[in-house]
């Protein structure tokens, strides 16, 4: 029943003027209404004495005359030519507003420099920050007086407006009554966070306050805008405080004391609980976020049923800012799913059990990152698997198993000494997989590779380390290194890499025990996409550094070798002759020379291959000392051509995951086995997965 007196009393009041005045005879006569209802009031009679005052409710001065106000104090709609506008009103909050907005940025400042000063003393910053502080002091001065001179200038206490200016003003109160309390639970929320990761610091290491200190001038930037947003909060909703009476400012000022003082003592008893047990819980940052996931739920509890004494209008629907809080949400949640490390395929994994038949030596020289494989094998095999795309997320896990279940059939049916992967191991694209994540199924794909006993090597594809993926090309480098032969004992990635165009570029040597060569292998990075071409299927090719790279090093080998030496090269995206290879061949040129396969691929070009020339194939024909590329890239292409004396082979592809349909496929998946013997001599061998299951 006081509920419905209130909006009785709004309804009587809504054509008078808006003022700070008819704001607090409406607080008068709405209290004295409720009271003349409860004085009255016998058990079993609220409703007939509830009607009974309804009914004294018929106009404004009925009702200021039922509870003894004078309604003719009251300003009226008579009085229009002197009532300001909503366009004046807008006016003089926008002014007032601008001053505020100077006032919150120069007061930021300060307390970042006053930060500075204090946690990175020196003379110098003293000096120079100091000057900052007076700066920004002086700023703030110049807004808090023009802020005064202003409002005083138009006695905006005893302003007086038309009557449909009260929802501006009613909107205006709500809105930065509701960002105060928000921005305050946002602010203890991370300052807790700051305090809780600084006591973590200081209790699991030898931090000393200079530590301290860093750690807290590193979080600044956080600090500050923390701070503005505050404090510019704050100085709004202290403004709207003057068009509204008394006792509404008071009643928020309660709610927000009790409410910042419960937030702060909710995370006090968290952080004592959760640092008190530290030592027990594998991971107390996790554990910090639970207890922070529902501190926000409470404060989304709050607003929805508390915080509405304090405002006119609780919950707005407001569609647009729904749409863009909904869209931000997805999408920062969808980010931090697509961006998870996830173990799906660890329970397989494990099952794998080691197929190597005879081990061989394996050197790696520490000043030229080559490695060298040492064997007794009259007959040396290389599987070269390609296009694996590992996805790594809930979305592509059964993918994943099927593609790591190929691998290994195949692995376990050649029996190779050596696995080459010829780039797109993984696929953190988003689309298709899922997954943003290039580290977890990397990380998965050594272990699985570790428990075959397979020594194995790698080239970059174009999609191993995408734009948006977890791990750039310098941090996914690193993983590599990580994992490498010092770590696994077979995975052959260099630590020492020449400082040449793209990533891993690196020689490995196949030698006879008597120290003959049977074949040098060059891993070269085809790299991805051209830089700054803004097209996604603008390949980038092999540069010509990298070229020079390679003619160097079989020239030197080759003088030392005292002979042309055998090599073999490989790469992910072809190069742009084994298109012209395969055009000569369809038109019957006796120029080139069929071996086996097809080129299947129908999404994009027959071949993709960079539309930029490389030196790669015209100095490896100049040397003849490589007689043999492999590639991967186009998943349906496993042709292999022989042209001006080059092999010039498609590896068979795994993939399961990216190209649509391509999981029903089967007549392109696979591997290749390269087989040399104790003279350098090979053969090549396609060998498809569905002659071996």
């Amino acid at each position: 029943m006081k509920e419905i007196l209130q909006s009785i009393v709004d309804k009587v009041f809504e054509r008078v003027p808006f003022s700070k005045k008819e704001e607090q005879a409406k607080k008068e006569v709405g209290d004295k209404l409720i009271e003349k209802y409860e004085a009255g009031l016998t058990e079993g009679e609220e409703l007939e004495r509830g009607t009974q005052i309804i009914a004294g409710c018929k106009s404004l001065e009925s009702t200021c005359e039922m509870v003894g106000v004078d309604a003719g104090q009251l300003p009226s709609e008579d009085e229009g030519s002197q009532l300001l506008k909503i366009s004046d009103a807008k006016k003089i909050i926008k002014k007032a507003k601008r001053y505020i907005y100077l006032q919150g940025l120069s007061l930021t400042f300060a307390i970042g420099f006053i930060l500075t000063i204090i946690f990175q003393f020196s003379w110098r910053t003293l000096l120079v920050y100091g000057i900052g502080v007076g700066i920004c002091g002086g700023f703030l001065a110049f807004a808090c007086i023009k802020k005064k001179r202003f409002l005083n200038s138009i006695h905006y206490k005893d302003l007086c407006f038309e009557a449909t200016a009260r929802k501006f003003f009613c909107n205006f109160h709500d809105r930065y009554a509701k960002k105060l309390l928000n921005t305050s639970m946002l602010v203890i929320a991370v300052l807790a966070y700051i305090i809780f990761a600084i006591a973590v610091s200081v209790m699991s290491s030898q931090y000393t306050l200079r530590d301290v200190g860093q750690q807290i001038s590193y979080m600044s930037t956080v600090l500050q805008v923390m701070a503005y947003l505050l404090i510019k909060n704050f100085l709004c909703k202290q403004l709207t405080d003057t068009f509204f009476h008394e006792e509404q400012r008071a009643l928020y000022q309660r709610h927000w004391l009790r409410v910042s003082l419960i937030g702060a003592g909710y995370f006090c008893v968290g952080m004592f609980i959760i640092l008190i047990l530290r030592n027990h819980l594998e991971n107390v940052f996790n554990l910090f976020l639970g207890f922070t996931c529902i501190y926000f739920l409470l404060c989304g509890f709050y607003n929805l049923v508390v915080r509405k004494a304090l405002v006119f209008q609780n919950i707005t629907r407001n569609m647009k800012r729904i749409t863009w809080v909904t869209v931000l949400c997805v999408s920062v949640l969808t980010y931090q799913v697509m961006s998870m490390n996830l173990y799906l395929t660890q329970p397989y994994i494990n099952t794998i059990s080691n197929v190597m038949d005879q081990e061989d030596q394996i050197d790696y020289d520490e000043d030229n990152g080559v490695y060298t494989i040492t064997t007794e094998k009259e007959n040396f095999k290389i599987l070269q698997l390609t296009d694996i795309h590992l996805g790594g997320s809930y979305m592509s896990v059964t993918k994943d198993y099927q593609a790591l279940a190929a691998c290994y059939a195949l692995i376990n049916h050649t029996k190779p000494d050596l696995v080459v992967v010829t780039g797109d191991l993984v696929f953190p694209m988003g689309v298709m997989s899922f997954s943003l994540n290039n580290n977890a199924p990397i990380m998965q794909f050594a272990n699985f590779m570790r428990n075959t006993g397979i020594p194995w090597a790698f080239t970059y594809g174009n999609h191993d380390t995408e734009a948006m993926a977890t791990l750039d090309p310098i941090e996914f480098d690193s993983l590599m290194k990580s994992l490498s032969f010092k770590s696994s004992g077979n995975l052959l990635y260099p630590y020492v890499q020449p400082d040449i165009y793209g990533r891993s570029n690196q020689m490995i040597e196949i030698r006879n025990t008597d120290g003959s060569l049977k074949q040098a292998l060059f891993l070269l990075d085809s790299n991805d996409y051209i830089p700054g071409s803004g097209t996604i299927n603008e390949y980038d090719y092999i540069h010509d550094d990298q070229v020079e790279w390679y003619k160097k090093n079989v020239l030197a080998l080759s003088e030392e070798e005292g002979y042309t030496i055998p090599s073999m090269l490989f790469f992910h995206i072809p190069l742009r002759e084994y298109k012209e290879a395969n055009d000569l061949y369809e038109a019957g040129s006796d120029e080139v020379t069929y071996y086996y396969g097809i080129l299947g691929e129908k999404m994009i070009d027959k071949i993709c291959c960079s539309k930029y020339e490389s030196k790669l194939f015209s100095t490896a024909v100049e040397l003849g000392s490589t007689k043999a590329m492999f590639c991967g890239h186009d998943h349906y292409n496993n042709q292999s051509l022989e042209y001006k004396g080059i092999r010039l082979t498609y590896g068979y592809s795994i993939d399961y995951l990216v190209m649509p349909g391509i999981e029903d496929d089967t007549e392109q998946r696979g591997a290749t086995l390269i087989t040399v013997d104790r003279k350098g001599e090979f053969h090549i061998d396609p060998v498809k997965l569905t002659d071996i299951q």
